[in-house]
């Protein structure tokens, strides 16, 4: 028995070590070929003797004269505890790569390789002095010292005059040697986690200097160090004891400068002006900042400003109008004169009340498009107690309107329109206004003398009060946009305004209703036959039972998300529907003849407790819940149209309409037609054989809707990563793992953008 297992483990120790020997024996055999070695975590003890001499050690089947010299040597994350003197005889190696060993001492022969450009002894047990003889080294362009217990470097590293890449991170260093200003090339310095308390005055000679990171050591100040250094794109001093805020550099592209957990009372206002053409992060954060100087604002590039946890009492109104300014973080301070609700409701909303306190700084471009807030705030006050703003107050604006067709009065807290906005006024709008935007007022209904305004095309009326709009509107004869969004309108409201056949009708192309208090979708809406896109989302529709979707010929893109929707109702009906949104309802149930709409490409359906379709193929995208759906039917299956019942029932009730008044209830009648399902059963299981050609084959007509809102969801989803990569407190995986997901929504908005094309 002691025999047997004797035998056994010395079987098994064959199984180990003897494939340890042949993986050593290739790697050797493989570096004679191509002149790489790599043995990187093989659980080496010590440096390969046979590396020395690689040419002593062939094969039978090598040939001497095949082999080439060795250029790169990788051992790193073994357990290598020494290195031989007889280095210095590969005078040929570009490379070495030893991280992660348990090197103490490099021999005098290691300083003979003086091809050699890249070194890499990271966390390695290095804590002597290292030798003077590094300066040897004349080649080298990049050394990685990090994660040692170095306390100095040598003085002769300043020799090095082709060093690009310096990387002494995670050290007990004291201080950087004083000549290190003669590296004329070094472009990249990681000296963080030491305990500097000094720079070198040589410091300020670094003129290539371009990423530079001294965060967590001992700095109070760094007086001159960084004021020559114009090229420099990133400097990183957080978690020192700065009480001295740095003089930057002048006319540099310093893009990035964060100086958060330090002791720093003040901005040095001359110093933060030198970087106002270039800087778009600024970190002061956790510092004692008691206020931020005027000229802050003159960052106009900005677009991080992270001031939190300081003791800042009051914000400069100007930076409300830094237009790039999307991430501004200001927690944590004792912010009297701004209110709570202000500052949780986002970047955006405070600088807009940021602006209605003070003008713009001077140098800094205000956006085109918006209207100076503080100049709102003064004719909101001024007019306060008035019902209708006087008409002269936009008397240049009227002639603006006139001459280009296009009339803005967002932002003015109206509510009650102009005097002179009507059709047959003095500026003739009846003829010469084609758009209007009322956004962001407090109008609670639209008027008749919007009706007047007969060339009309596109009426935008957003974040209002609406509750009703005069029913005039509906008979503008050539209105093709009619944006809605953000209002009090209730279902009833739409059935009174849009009546019996509105001239909507025939041109109307686009119906935006979302964010209302719609409970039901109004059957008046099946008049619209030339409407292409309708937008419903956030609102309280629970059914789409009864709506005769076959009655909207034209409709390609819907959108019902966030709504309460329980059944979709024949919404498959829509001969053109080609985009499908209906995320966040409660439906339980998602009908399968979607599977076999012809033009139907994009469908998005997340957030429903339905089961129909497994949540595994609607992370695989349209396409696959397309096809899934439709698997689900019986072979051969296509759509049969709404029921003759359903047809009669229709016309019956627009019949009916024209003769009476209408009513919320004489044009609700019952246009339900038995589901597809319904249809199968009463024939037995046998389907319906298709009157058309396959719908493989169809070309969507309006498929540029679709496209058009993939490439809206798109643009939200890449503007999102982008805020999240600003965070400079991600880490390494996390803003990796962001920027491949950034990179691939991108490629997929090139892609759906070329289909526009």
């Amino acid at each position: 028995m002691r025999a047997q297992n004797m035998r056994g483990r010395l079987r098994q120790q064959d199984i180990v070590l003897a494939p340890a020997r042949d993986q050593i024996a290739r790697a050797l055999r493989e570096a004679r070929r191509i002149g790489i070695l790599s043995l990187s975590a093989r659980n080496l003890t010590e440096f390969p003797p046979q590396v020395y001499h690689l040419e002593e050690h062939l094969e039978k089947d090598e040939k001497k004269w095949e082999c080439i010299d060795l250029v790169r040597i990788d051992l790193s994350h073994n357990a290598i505890p020494s290195i031989s003197d007889e280095i210095g005889g590969l005078t040929s190696i570009t490379s070495i790569k030893l991280t992660k060993n348990a090197i103490q001492i490099l021999p005098e022969g290691f300083f003979e390789l003086q091809a050699l450009t890249y070194l890499d002894l990271s966390h390695n047990q290095l804590e002597q002095d290292l030798s003077e003889s590094f300066g040897a080294l004349v080649s080298l362009k990049e050394l990685v010292l990090s994660g040692n217990k170095l306390s100095r470097l040598p003085n002769s590293i300043t020799l090095l005059e082709n060093l690009e890449a310096l990387h002494i991170e995670e050290n007990m260093l004291t201080s950087l040697p004083e000549q290190i200003g003669k590296l004329q090339i070094l472009h990249v310095l990681n000296a963080h986690s030491n305990q500097l308390t000094v720079l070198p005055s040589s410091f300020g000679a670094l003129r290539n200097m371009q990423n530079l990171d001294l965060k967590k050591n001992r700095l109070e100040s760094t007086g001159e160090a960084f004021a020559m250094l114009s090229r420099l794109k990133f400097l990183d001093l957080r978690q020192n004891k700065l009480v001295v805020f740095p003089v930057l550099p002048e006319g540099a592209a310093l893009d990035q400068v964060f100086l958060g957990y330090n002791t720093l009372a003040t901005i040095d206002e001359t110093s933060i002006l030198r970087v106002k053409d270039s800087v778009t992060v600024l970190d002061m954060r956790d510092n004692k900042l008691a206020n931020l100087p005027a000229n802050v604002a003159c960052l106009y590039r900005l677009k991080t400003l992270d001031v939190a946890n300081n003791d800042l009492s009051d914000l400069p109104p100007g930076l409300g109008y830094l237009k790039h300014l999307n991430h501004f973080i200001v927690d944590g301070n004792p912010l009297r004169a701004i209110r709570r609700s202000v500052i949780s409701a986002g970047c955006e909303s405070l600088k807009k009340y940021l602006r209605t306190r003070g003008a713009p700084p001077v140098g800094v471009d205000v956006l085109e498009e918006e209207r100076d807030e503080l100049q709102m705030e003064r004719e909101r006050l001024a007019h306060a107690d008035e019902g209708s703003p006087p008409a002269l107050e936009y008397t240049s604006q009227f002639r603006e309107a006139a001459a280009s067709g296009t009339m803005i009065l967002t932002n003015n807290s109206l509510t009650l329109l102009p005097s002179d906005l009507v059709g047959q006024g003095s500026f003739n709008f009846e003829s010469t206004m084609s758009h209007l935007n009322l956004s962001a007022n407090k109008l609670q209904s639209l008027p008749a003398a919007i009706g007047e305004l007969l060339s009309l095309k596109t009426l935008t009326v957003e974040d209002n009060e609406l509750q009703s709009l005069h029913p005039s509107i509906a008979a503008l004869p050539h209105l093709k946009l009619l944006r809605l969004r953000k209002n009090n309108l209730s279902s009833e409201s739409i059935s009174e305004f849009l009546g019996d056949s509105p001239a909507l009708g025939d041109t109307i192309k686009e119906l935006d209703l979302r964010n209302n208090s719609l409970s039901r979708l109004p059957v008046e809406v099946s008049q619209l036959r030339s409407l292409e896109t309708l937008l419903l989302s956030f609102n309280k529709i629970e059914t789409l039972d009864r709506f005769p979707w076959s009655q909207l010929a034209n409709v390609s893109v819907i959108s019902v998300s966030d709504n309460k929707l329980r059944s979709l109702g024949r919404i498959y009906d829509a001969p053109q529907l080609a985009s499908l949104s209906f995320e966040n309802n409660n439906l339980t149930k998602v009908p399968c003849e979607l599977g076999l709409c012809p033009r139907l490409r994009a469908i998005y359906m997340n957030g429903n407790p339905q089961r129909t379709v497994r949540g595994t193929v609607i992370a695989k995208g349209s396409a696959e819940i397309l096809a899934y759906l439709k698997n689900k039917l019986p072979p051969n299956t296509v759509l049969s149209p709404p029921s003759p019942v359903a047809i009669s029932r229709a016309v019956k009730s627009d019949q009916t309409s024209l003769k009476k008044p209408s009513s919320a209830a004489s044009n609700r009648e019952n246009f339900a037609a038995p589901r597809l399902s319904d249809t199968y059963a009463a024939q037995g299981g046998v389907a319906v054989p298709a009157p058309v050609a396959p719908i493989e084959n169809f070309t969507p007509p309006n498929e540029n809707a679709a496209i058009e809102l993939e490439l809206s969801k798109l643009s939200t989803q890449i503007e999102q990563l982008e805020l999240q990569l600003d965070f400079h407190t991600l880490s390494a995986p996390k803003r990796f793992a962001l920027k491949k997901e950034l990179a691939m929504l991108r490629s997929k908005k090139i892609r759906e953008s070329r289909k526009l094309q």
